[in-house]
């Protein structure tokens, strides 16, 4: 079918894939990093032999925490079609922001909403589009051919932008930035930019290692060890226990990791995972509050509930998606 020229999508025919939004506006989907991983160093912190919890003892505080977040939402997957090929699309929103907590008190601040329509296979749409005053989505393009990759571009936009929250607050030597998920900021500038991964993946650390994490107690962290991988800059990490588990959960349960760029030198990570293990319990939730306790902080739920609001009604955009669409339909 051709489209009408003064059509949105001129030259692309593109429907609506509706059996994706049975399962709502976001997918569950966490993208992760494909690196290999080239060696693993966990003796960086504590020679062979001594590897043991670590208990801080008078550890630094920092005058004020700034937590960075991100949610990103797919508002319709689409089947696009250019002269008889077919390929991939997604109409996506996401929020950004930050909540500080500074002298007890946290309060949200500065955030940003975007809204990107993605093609795949190296194809971008023509123009932005306009679904109504307000809603207007800003042609993006992946070069991977498969589903998901559109998706996987929404999800970089938005960790580029939590990327550009954390470097701006970290221009304050005062605040400690805890950015929710595996850190993106590779140089040593912003030194007190800590990555803070909820979801363990991966241990990383080898079967020697794992009683001394299993039995990790709560307020303790391990020793800090070294990643080095092939797509992603080096890091220093450590694991935090932030919260006591029940006798019937896993081993895991209430287990973080943390990491900074190896290239702030392992003096300040140190410093910043004896920081971090003091100051992160602090914010940990009740199991009746937040069904990702403990895992989870009270400051990252409520940005996270509060930037999902601020995208808007999910179903009434793919509406008016839908009615948009089916209006060139009937003026081609």
């Amino acid at each position: 079918m051709t489209q009408a020229r003064d059509s949105a999508f001129a030259g692309f025919d593109v429907r609506i894939d509706p059996w994706a939004v049975e399962y709502g506006g976001e997918t569950p989907t966490e993208f992760q990093d494909a690196t290999d991983e080239l060696g693993i160093d966990a003796y960086v912190e504590r020679e062979g032999g001594t590897w043991s919890p670590v208990l801080p003892a008078q550890a630094e505080l920092p005058e004020a925490l700034a937590i960075v977040d991100g949610v990103r939402r797919m508002e319709a997957r689409l089947v696009v079609t250019k002269t008889g090929r077919v390929l991939h699309g997604v109409l996506g929103a996401y929020g950004v922001g930050v909540v500080h907590c500074r002298n007890g008190h946290a309060t949200f601040g500065e955030e940003v909403r975007g809204r990107v329509v993605i093609f795949g296979a190296g194809e971008i749409p023509p123009a932005s589009v306009a679904i109504s005053p307000g809603l207007v989505y800003e042609p993006r393009s992946v070069p991977e051919e498969d589903p998901d990759a559109p998706l996987r571009g929404l999800h970089r936009e938005m960790r580029a932008v939590e990327e550009q929250f954390a470097r701006k607050l970290a221009a304050d030597a005062s605040v400690l930035v805890l950015a929710d998920g595996p850190l993106s900021i590779g140089d040593p500038t912003p030194g007190r930019v800590v990555g803070f991964v909820k979801r363990l993946f991966k241990l990383y650390l080898g079967p020697e290692h794992l009683p001394v994490l299993r039995t990790l107690p709560s307020g303790a962290r391990t020793p800090v060890f070294l990643i080095r991988s092939s797509g992603r800059f080096a890091r220093y990490s450590w694991f935090t226990r932030i919260a006591k588990r029940l006798a019937v959960e896993s081993d895991f349960t209430g287990l973080v990791r943390l990491e900074v760029a190896e290239g702030i030198g392992l003096d300040e990570a140190i410093r910043l995972a004896d920081m971090t293990t003091s100051v992160v319990p602090r914010f940990v939730p009740s199991r009746s509050r937040d069904p990702r306790a403990p895992q989870n902080l009270v400051p990252i739920g409520a940005l996270e509930q509060h930037l999902r609001h601020s995208l808007g009604d999910a179903r009434l955009i793919h509406r008016r998606l839908a009615t948009l669409l089916a209006r060139e339909f009937v003026n081609a």
